[in-house]
């Protein structure tokens, strides 16, 4: 009775917003906007909201009222103080890590300010970073949130770090009071660029550090006061601590041997002993999903769509997600929040027709509400259904990856959209990009290639030294896939990504060169020889190992698998997108590839903004290069 009762509230909230919806029409502008609200989290005691969204063109904090939904404050910030990540901390406070834009740059970064703010405004205060005036007003340390110390209403624990190139410095952990700034240190990390897990009572026990020949290496401590030594001797594969159990004695860890996907294990900190809890055969469980008794009841798992392994099947909350999950049909369920009570839930909602959506559950009644979309003004029913699919490579691997379509689903112009990284992975969701292609009539392929993250060391390190050989194999193995199956024409073929998705595109466009018609590369690498001088990743202290193990050393290999040097292979129109200020992908790989198109008289269109970065950021730029990449795939496919 009460589950029904919810599923109807529900659906009509659906048929409601989409009545609202169809007055509306959804265009390239529609599909090149930030979202409107990006998060909600509800007060512990569920009095007020906390809502991150678009306001003006900055990412603004605005507290409600639960009930009546009456806005009580806006926490403004502008370029200077923009807020990212927040938290409730007590049932009157939030803390916010704010970001900034500076100089040159269109998007915020990050510089580890926290701010502090009451819901209806009163005594806000920056405390902590460099502008937080406490003792000199440049401090030289960035902070991070690390744990909520859900028993102190006054305390925060963080972590900071120099604000220096330095690669030698170690981060510090410390309890800031959230109303005067005051901090205390609690430890200093074992090793430097460190990461750290707290156990259920708030203590930081375990820390990962990647050394300086880009390994990881795992450190421990029995508890508080206690010093770090070294953990993980004991076992021959991977261990990734990712959770305690309740009392504290146990650790979950993500572990495998030899490169084999990682599976959820329970270890025994006491007497060694582990005992295996689950495993899939292709993908890597997501993230794990707590009680409030701090016990893991459920894994998201990834493998083709979403779906979630429920591990204790007597839990309140595998009971109440499992018909959050029934009721939205299938799209990821996510809580954000809940009281502290547990009576009330913020439930976000999210899928491939679906940009997002935020909810308050009652678990009591077993009914929701909802509050809003994260893209009020987008049609959902012009979106693309997102369909899964495998295949095999020739020497053995399983590749996973989707297909878009539009309503039309034979013989279709298409695009093979490659994934950025290498070391990243697609997911089933909503994506503009693709929605925006499909809403155009183009079917989108996406694939997991080999090199991809979350299925496992082994499959991972399949694409080291391989980024312009076997990984461009996998690609072109799943566009053969898409015209085999009937969905793609092979004569209107194009090939579009950014980042190493779009090195992706020139490369393999170069190894088929009769196979696609156009290619479109947005702030993408173009010379492996010079990643090792130009952009971020050498700065970083494992940055010349990490590019070492993963690209290689052989000069002659890099330029073989290099677009810029073999632009005389290459028969298709290009379109290159870039920002001036892109510190990942450097301006200079676009101006090298644009060179060698002028000697060769190859033609090209290019779309160079100032001011951005690794991506554009601004919205009347992302709409302008919208508008770009489908003009030129119209006069192309």
């Amino acid at each position: 009775m009460n589950l029904q009762r919810f599923l109807i509230i529900t659906f009509i909230s659906i048929i409601l917003l989409g009545l609202i919806q169809q007055s509306q029409a959804t265009t390239v502008a529609d599909f090149s906007k930030h979202a409107q609200y990006y998060n909600i989290k509800i007060s512990p005691d569920g009095k007020h909201l906390a809502a991150l969204m678009n306001l003006d063109g900055f990412k603004t904090l605005v507290f409600l009222e639960t009930d009546t939904m009456k806005f009580t404050h806006t926490a403004k910030g502008g370029r200077k103080a923009q807020a990212a990540e927040y938290f409730w901390v007590n049932n009157e406070r939030v803390v916010v890590q704010l970001q900034q834009t500076r100089g040159s740059l269109e998007k915020p970064l990050d510089f580890g300010e926290i701010y502090a703010v009451n819901y209806n405004g009163k005594r806000k205060k920056m405390v902590f970073g460099y502008r937080s005036k406490r003792g000199l007003v440049f401090s030289g340390n960035a902070g991070f949130i690390l744990d909520m110390l859900p028993e102190d209403d006054k305390n925060i624990l963080v972590y900071k770090q120099a604000l220096t190139r330095r690669s030698d410095t170690y981060a510090s952990i410390v309890k800031l009071n959230i109303y005067t700034g005051r901090e205390s240190r609690l430890k200093i990390a074992p090793a430097p660029y460190t990461q750290f897990l707290t156990d259920n009572n708030s203590v930081p026990r375990f820390a990962v550090s990647t050394g300086k020949n880009s390994e990881t290496k795992l450190f421990y401590s029995k508890g508080k006061g206690e010093k770090w030594t070294a953990f993980g001797k004991q076992f021959t594969g991977e261990f990734q601590p990712i959770s305690f159990s309740t009392n504290n004695n146990k650790i979950y860890a993500l572990k495998s041997k030899n490169g084999d996907v990682k599976g959820l294990y329970e270890y025994d900190l006491t007497t060694q002993e582990e005992r295996f809890i689950f495993k899939s055969t292709i993908a890597e469980p997501s993230y794990v999903m707590k009680s409030d008794l701090n016990a893991i009841y459920a894994l998201r798992l990834d493998e083709d769509y979403p779906k979630y392994i429920y591990l204790d099947k007597d839990a309140v909350e595998t009971k109440q997600h499992k018909s959050l999950v029934a009721a939205f049909g299938g799209d990821n369920v996510e809580i954000t929040s809940k009281t502290q009570d547990g009576s009330q839930i913020i439930v976000h909602v999210y899928g491939d027709r679906n940009p997002g959506a935020f909810y308050l559950f009652d678990t009591n009644t077993m009914s929701a509400k909802f509050l809003v979309s994260t893209h009020p003004w987008m049609k959902l029913e012009t979106l693309s259904p997102v369909e899964a699919f495998r295949i095999q490579t020739k020497d053995g691997l399983t590749l996973n990856g989707y297909i878009t379509l539009p309503k039309k689903s034979k013989k279709l112009p298409t695009v093979i959209m490659p994934h950025g990284g290498p070391h990243a992975r697609d997911y089933w969701g909503y994506n503009p990009q693709v929605q925006m292609l499909a809403n155009a009539g183009y079917a989108v392929v996406q694939i997991n290639f080999r090199g991809s993250t979350g299925y496992g060391k082994k499959f991972m390190e399949a694409g080291y030294g391989q980024w312009g050989a076997k990984i461009q194999e996998d690609i072109l193995l799943a566009t053969q896939y898409s015209i085999e199956q009937g969905i793609a024409d092979k004569e209107r073929l194009c090939i579009y990504g950014g980042s190493f998705g779009a090195y992706s595109a020139l490369q393999s466009a170069i190894l088929a060169p009769d196979l696609f018609k156009c290619v479109i590369g947005n702030a993408g690498i173009y010379d492996l020889t010079i990643m090792a001088e130009e952009g971020d990743i050498q700065r970083l202290k494992w940055g010349e190992a990490y590019l070492d193990k993963t690209l290689g050393t052989d000069l002659a290999n890099l330029k073989q698998q290099s677009p810029v040097y073999h632009v005389d292979k290459l028969k298709a129109p290009v379109l290159i997108i870039h920002g001036e200020e892109d510190k990942r992908a450097p301006i200079i790989h676009a101006e090298k590839l644009r060179t060698a198109f002028d000697k060769q008289s190859h033609p090209y269109e290019w779309l160079v903004k100032e001011k951005e970065g690794h991506g554009f950021y601004k919205e009347s730029n992302i709409l302008e290069a919208n508008k770009k990449v489908l003009s030129f795939l119209k006069k192309h496919i």
